[in-house]
This record gives structure tokens, C-alpha cells and sequence, in this order.
């Protein structure tokens, strides 16, 4: 059990988690938790849920921080471990699909498409000499760990005694490929690879450079090497699409706090600053407000 106890007042409430923070990531956890029966509470410090994925209005306009790049989360069969979260608790928002956007790169301003055959007539005429070659064999690296992490659920990796049943049983043969396809660079940053590649063509390098941008705010200097094995991998398959929330980022957001607050004895508190963590016995106890 977790305390919450105000520091201004005697009173305190007892819940079985409380969750520091009501980013896409917190409310994720919490929603889980709660529709796995536990009582959770989330103090946001901010007056609106959502972290970094947050929006604002100025004379009506309407605009949008934090992760403007989704993908995989439409289909019913999908890799995507945030889709995954929405099947299991039940919420979710409707989904627009698309597959192009305006792109504006120091090499030229066009119209980005998903798929492979695009984007090969984009490196035609904005890369330079030996384009499609360097391309090929940074795509020859990455699409066999892409493919191995398509098949190996965010959901099984753990790191307590349960991985011996979420991964060992169902999902062993899956992490071999993964480890075989990335092996010691999984989490290395991604440039990392560019470097081992020889990947020197400028367009090539501001396209990644944006995409890790659009997925995280992120350079490749930055980003994981699986992210962006995931990410190359399922752009440039055959009929692939894009996807938005109708109504933006605010909607996920909603979805998610649905996946909450609709579960008796779970709450999401706004304002709700934490001062202090309590510890109880080399463990988190409780916080302060």
C-alpha cells in the first residue's frame, strides 16, 4: 500500500500505487494497474494531464507539443506497445490515417510518403552520388532487428523473476532473434550504427535526423538503435500508413485518463505536486504533497 499525505493537513489516503506524473508513459502504467483491480492514484504537478503531449489555443488557433509521429496503432495486429495498452483497458481514440506530409529539409521542401518506392525517388533527387547504396546498407542492418522486434511484445520484457514466464515460455525463440539481430547495441544510440555503416549522405542524415524528431525530440545522436530499427522497418513496408488521433494528441491523452478514473477507488489529481517520497523498509512508502 502507498500513502498520500498532504503536508498542509493531517489528512491521508492509502492506495495501492500512486504514480508520479500523467505523461502518455504514467497514465499508461496507471491504466493497467487499474484495470488489473489496483487502486491508483496520479498527481500531475500541471493543471491538465498529459506531460509532453500537450496543447494550447491562441485566437482559436489550435496547437500541439510532444510526439506528432504515430504509427501502428489503427490496425487490430500490431507491434505498437501504446496500441497494446489501449486494447487492454478498453479506450482508445478514433484513429485518421494518411501517408504523406509536407517535409522541409535543407536539401528541398516535398511531399514525404511512407512506403519504399517514395522515398528511393526522394534519394534520387535530393541525395547525392551513392545515395541508394548507403541506403541498402543501412536498411540490410536494421530490417532484420525490426523484424525481430515486431514479434517480441514491450509487454514481455521485464526485469524481475516473471521474465522467466513472459519471455522464457512464450516469447524465447522471440528475444534470440531480437539479441541476435541487435546484440550489444539495442539501446546504443542510433548513430552509433550510422557511424559502423559509413551513412554520410546529408539528405539521408537530416531524414533520420527529422524522423527521430517527429518519434521523440530526439537527433540520432539521441534516439535507440530498436526505436529506430522499429520505425525504418515499418515505414517502408508494402501499404503502410500513418496514423493521427481525431481531435490531436489531447484525445490519447483522454483515452488514457478514461482507462483510469473509470475504475472505483482510482483517481488523477491535478495541481497535485509531489514534495517528498516516503521509504519504508528500502522501499517507496508514500509521498508528500
Amino acid at each position: 500500500r502507498t500513502w498520500i499525505t498532504a503536508s498542509a493537513a493531517t489528512d491521508t489516503d492509502e492506495f495501492d500505487v500512486v504514480v508520479i506524473g500523467s505523461g502518455i508513459g504514467g497514465l499508461s502504467a496507471a491504466a493497467l494497474l487499474a484495470h488489473n483491480g489496483k487502486s491508483v492514484c496520479v498527481c500531475e504537478s500541471h493543471d491538465v494531464a498529459g506531460g509532453a503531449a500537450h496543447e494550447w489555443c491562441v485566437k482559436g488557433f489550435h496547437f500541439e507539443s510532444g510526439p506528432s509521429l504515430y504509427a501502428g496503432l489503427s490496425p487490430r495486429s500490431t507491434p505498437n506497445p501504446l496500441a497494446h495498452v489501449f486494447h487492454i483497458i478498453g479506450e482508445e481514440p478514433e484513429w485518421i490515417t494518411y501517408d504523406r506530409w509536407g517535409t522541409y529539409l535543407p536539401e528541398g521542401a516535398f511531399a514525404a510518403a511512407v512506403g519504399a518506392d517514395d522515398f528511393m525517388e526522394k534519394l534520387d533527387r535530393y541525395g547525392q552520388p551513392g545515395a541508394r547504396q548507403q541506403w541498402a546498407r543501412l536498411m540490410a542492418r536494421v530490417q532484420p532487428l525490426g523484424t525481430a522486434i515486431f514479434g517480441l511484445p514491450s509487454a514481455a520484457v521485464r526485469t524481475d523473476g516473471w521474465a522467466a514466464v513472459t519471455l522464457g515460455l512464450r516469447y524465447a525463440p522471440a528475444l534470440v532473434r531480437v539479441l541476435l539481430a541487435g546484440g550489444s547495441k539495442l539501446e546504443a544510440p542510433f548513430s552509433r550504427i550510422l557511424d559502423e555503416e559509413q551513412i554520410t549522405d546529408p539528405f539521408i542524415l537530416h531524414w533520420l535526423d527529422l524522423i527521430c524528431f517527429l518519434l521523440q525530440g530526439a537527433t540520432v545522436k539521441d534516439a535507440p538503435t530498436t526505436l529506430m530499427a522499429y520505425m525504418l522497418s515499418d515505414f517502408y513496408r508494402p501499404n503502410v500508413a500513418l496514423d493521427f488521433p481525431r481531435g490531436g494528441t489531447a484525445s490519447i491523452v483522454r483515452a488514457l485518463e478514461r482507462g483510469v478514473t473509470k475504475h472505483a477507488g482510482c483517481q488523477i489529481r491535478l495541481g497535485a505536486h509531489v514534495e517528498t517520497i516516503l521509504e519504508a523498509d528500502g522501499r517507496a512508502a508514500g509521498v508528500v504533497l
